[in-house]
Formats: C-alpha cells, sequence, structure tokens
C-alpha cells in the first residue's frame, strides 16, 4: 500500500470537522494546505479515518489468528474482537510476522501504480444504501435536489419575502437563487482571476481552510440585502442582483459569524481574532468594537434593536448593549467552548450549547443559568426554540449533538420530554415549521429526519447525497436542506403534512 502524507491530512482533517473540533480542524486545515489539496471531497465517506483505522485492527487480529494456528496454539475467539481496544492492536505491532502489508509514505508525487485504501472503496452496505437512496429520492416527488457550488455549502437561508435562497460554500461564493433552479447569481468573494481558477478546480476538496470560503450568511430582515461572512477576515453586503454594496474591513482572521440586528440598523461580526465589531447597515461605517472575549467568536445573537449576546471559545457568554464599552451582562457556568446562543421567543431567555455537553438556559436578571441541561454525552453543535407553545403547552427547546441525539427540553418545567435517536453520525443542524408542529433535523449520516413536536415520533426520513451541514424553514412549511457534496435540496411537505 502506498498513500501520501497529503491523503492522510485530509483524513484527519475530515475527522477533526465530523468531529466537531472546529477550530483545531481550521488551525490544521491551514497548516497543512488542504485547500490546495487536489483530492475530491466529496468521494471520502465520513468517517474515512476511523473506518481505515479499524480495518488496520481487523487485519491485525486476522494475522494474529492465523500465526497462532500456524504456531499449534489456541486460535484467538473472533467473538472477542470487539474486547481488543486500538492501544492494545498498536502495542502488538511489532509482533506481526515478516509478511504483514508493508507500506511507505511518500510526501512528493503520488504514484501511479499506488492502491487504493480499503477505506476509500464503497462496500456491499454502503452500495446497497446508495442504490436505495437513489430510488427513493426518484420515487419522492417532492424532493428537489439542485447542484449549485463545486464544494461543500455551510449556511443556507430562505429569502423573507421572496422565492429566493442563499448558500454560502467553501468554493469562495455565495449564490442567490430560485428554488429547484440550478443558475444563480454568483457572489465572488476571491479578489482576482488566479483564486477564482483556484476555487473552480477545487472539486470539493477545501473546507473552511479554504481562505475566501464563505461561513455564514443572513438576509437583512427587510430582505433587501444579503450579509456575508468570510474566511478572509471580511464581511460583505450585496444587493439581490449581485452587486457588492460595501466591504466591512476591520478584522484580522476568518469571520465565523454576521448578523442583522432585528431592526436592520445594524450590524454585527465576529471573528476568530477574539473581537466583535458593530457597522451602521446605512453609512457602513464601524461604531464599536468588543474586546472581552479571549477566544474566537463562535455566536451571535441579537436580543432587540441595541443588545445582543455572543459566545467563544473562551467558555464565556456575554450581554452587550451598544453604545456600552464592557458586556451589560457575563457568564461563565460552562466549562468548554461554547458553539451555540439563542434567544426563545420573547427575547427573556438564552440557550446556549457547549462541548461540556449541556445545554444551559440563562435570565437576564439572574446572575447563574435558570436550567443546566444534561444528558448528551457529546459536544453541543445546535440549539432553536420551538416558535410557539401551543403545540406541547410549554416553552420547547431543541438541541443537537455529536452524540447523534436530538433532546427536546420543556424550560418551563426544567426537564427532557424527547429524546430523539434515530440519527448514525453527528447531528449539526436544526429548524422548527412555524407553526411548531414538525422538527428537522440535519446529520452528517446524509438524512434529514422530520419529527412530531407533540410525540416525539420520526415522521419521515429523507436521504440525501452527502453530509448535512445545515437546514432552513419556509414559512409556507418547505424546507430547504444542505448536503455536503455542493448540493441543495427543498423538500416540499405541504402535501404531506398540511
Amino acid at each position: 500500500m502506498n498513500f501520501t502524507s497529503e491523503e492522510l491530512n485530509y483524513l484527519i482533517y475530515r475527522y477533526l470537522q465530523e468531529s466537531g473540533f472546529h477550530h483545531s480542524c481550521y488551525t490544521f486545515g491551514m497548516e497543512s494546505h488542504i485547500h490546495r489539496s487536489n483530492i475530491n471531497g466529496s468521494s471520502v465517506p465520513p468517517g474515512a479515518l476511523i473506518s481505515m483505522v479499524q480495518k488496520g485492527m481487523l487485519y491485525y487480529y486476522v494475522d494474529m489468528t492465523l500465526r497462532d494456528e500456524k504456531n499449534g496454539e489456541n486460535a484467538s475467539n473472533f467473538n472477542n474482537l470487539e474486547s481488543i481496544s486500538l492501544i492494545d492492536s498498536i502495542g502488538k505491532v511489532s509482533e506481526l510476522s515478516s509478511t504483514n502489508l508493508s507500506y511507505s509514505i511518500s510526501t512528493n508525487v503520488k504514484s501511479d501504480q499506488q492502491l487504493t485504501p480499503d477505506s476509500q472503496k464503497k462496500s456491499t452496505k454502503d452500495m446497497k444504501r446508495e442504490e436505495n437512496s437513489d430510488q427513493r429520492r426518484g420515487s419522492e416527488s417532492d424532493v428537489h435536489p439542485s447542484n449549485i457550488h463545486n464544494s461543500e455549502i455551510f449556511a443556507i437561508k430562505w429569502h423573507p419575502n421572496k422565492e429566493l435562497i442563499a448558500t454560502g460554500s467553501s468554493d469562495g461564493t455565495a449564490r442567490i437563487s430560485q428554488p429547484n433552479e440550478i443558475e444563480a447569481t454568483v457572489l465572488e468573494h476571491y479578489p482576482n482571476e488566479v483564486d477564482k481558477k483556484q476555487s473552480e478546480t477545487s472539486n470539493g476538496n477545501c473546507g473552511i481552510s479554504d481562505r475566501y470560503a464563505v461561513t455564514s450568511i443572513v438576509w437583512k430582515p427587510d430582505g433587501s440585502q444579503l450579509l456575508t461572512a468570510c474566511a478572509d477576515g471580511k464581511g460583505r453586503i450585496w444587493q439581490l442582483d449581485g452587486k457588492l454594496v460595501a466591504t466591512l474591513s476591520h478584522h484580522t482572521a476568518p469571520i465565523f459569524v454576521c448578523r442583522w440586528s432585528v431592526d436592520g440598523n445594524h450590524i454585527a461580526i465576529g471573528s476568530a481574532d477574539t473581537r466583535i465589531s458593530i457597522w451602521d447597515s446605512s453609512t457602513y461605517e464601524m461604531k464599536q468594537c468588543y474586546d472581552h472575549h479571549k477566544g474566537p467568536i463562535t455566536d451571535i445573537a441579537w436580543q432587540n434593536q441595541l443588545t445582543f449576546a455572543s459566545c467563544s471559545t473562551d467558555h464565556s457568554v456575554a450581554v452587550c448593549e451598544i453604545g456600552t464599552e464592557k458586556p451589560i451582562k457575563s457568564y461563565d457556568g460552562h466549562t468548554s467552548e461554547i458553539n451555540v446562543v439563542r434567544w426563545d421567543p420573547s427575547s427573556n431567555l438564552l440557550a446556549s450549547g457547549s462541548d461540556d455537553c449541556t445545554v444551559k438556559v440563562w435570565n437576564l436578571k439572574q446572575d447563574k443559568c435558570v436550567h443546566d441541561f444534561h444528558g448528551h454525552v457529546r459536544n453541543i453543535y445546535a440549539v432553536k426554540w420551538c416558535p410557539v407553545r401551543r403545540v406541547v403547552s410549554c416553552s420547547c427547546l431543541a438541541s443537537a449533538s455529536a452524540d447523534r441525539t436530538i433532546r427536546i427540553w420543556d424550560v418551563d418545567r426544567g426537564v427532557c420530554l424527547y429524546t430523539l435517536n434515530r440519527h448514525q453520525s453527528p447531528v449539526y443542524s436544526l429548524a422548527f415549521s412555524c407553526d411548531g408542529r414538525l422538527l428537522a433535523s440535519g446529520s452528517y449520516d446524509m438524512t434529514v429526519n422530520i419529527w412530531s413536536l407533540e410525540n416525539g415520533i420520526l415522521q419521515r426520513t429523507v436521504m440525501l447525497d452527502g453530509p448535512v451541514s445545515d437546514i432552513d424553514w419556509h414559512k409556507d412549511n418547505r424546507i430547504v436542506a444542505v448536503s455536503g457534496n455542493g448540493s441543495s435540496y427543498v423538500i416540499d411537505l405541504r402535501k404531506s403534512y398540511y
């Protein structure tokens, strides 16, 4: 077997990305120059590195068993295979016979005759899954795919008033298109033709490490403009026809989040340089810069026209008001990086989800959290409030985790209503229907699940062509889902449930 350091680095990069280590993933991607790789990322299945390691362990066990039989010893029991740990296997490697597999690592040019690792070959199970997926998509007239990007899509948003969808991708572009249409208005973020050419030939290999990746998008509340955040450290404001209105330049590191204020008069931008900049959306001038966080800014949520909450890898949540130099409230209850903050529909309660596996609910009138929800066993990537109370007669909060589950919390009573556990990979995105009856969840297992909030029962599973990174729910009960291979999907549920 012959493989290159470039291939190994890509598998490590994907492992970090799929496991939720986004900041380690970004750093590793930059230092190993993943964005320069020619690897087609869409051809590498989720969990490829783990699969390769597991198969290596299996090879070791088979070799050990055959060696025992050859020496007349009791052969190892395959029933005990699950009891062998990775460390056990590594400790036994030196005992393998001279006939074992040999390999070399090439750091320069790939050999034309190199072998493809088994982990990159499609198993019969994978082929059947793809076949079933194709059959299901072909038989479901209400699922409409559109391949609109050359690489992974990070974000998708319905226009608030028109039949338009905006997407942001690691290919260095955002795009505005009509549902189910391939033709789109392309918003290019790379500054010159050389960068554009490199992006067009990326073949889906680059993730957030691409220096022009569009990491966050959001429509202005009135729908007149689109705000985009880019890994080059700049925010950009666009008209619907694709004209660049303004470039918001201040940050010295990639931007992970951008948000319009509730009334659309201000813009908040959070960067990996640990700062939050506030901009006037009419003059495009920066009004204020906050530097109270000690780590990269991971999320921002506006409470009203002047007040917003922010979270960071420094384990803290802060609430700031425009015009004040310091936060009006700071919370330090989490013990690990915080990935998301969201205000409830009344804007009185703030929820935060963290890598410490907890969801905390805060009230501005108190210094400590009013609820500390435990139950998840891995990183929490998304939290969403149900927009209405009448479905389950309580204030309802959903959380999604790398442990492959979604939990529905009754915030009034402080208890877990349901644990939804049908996904096979980390769950990265959530979206409620506007009436609060249904919840959509998107996972790296390439599925979108539709759940009933009334009883927690899975209503439907939709198979896509790649890991699902974002979901948005239209006010007329259509869903937009994004897969990592550059495709977007419109799932029309109006006939099925309404």
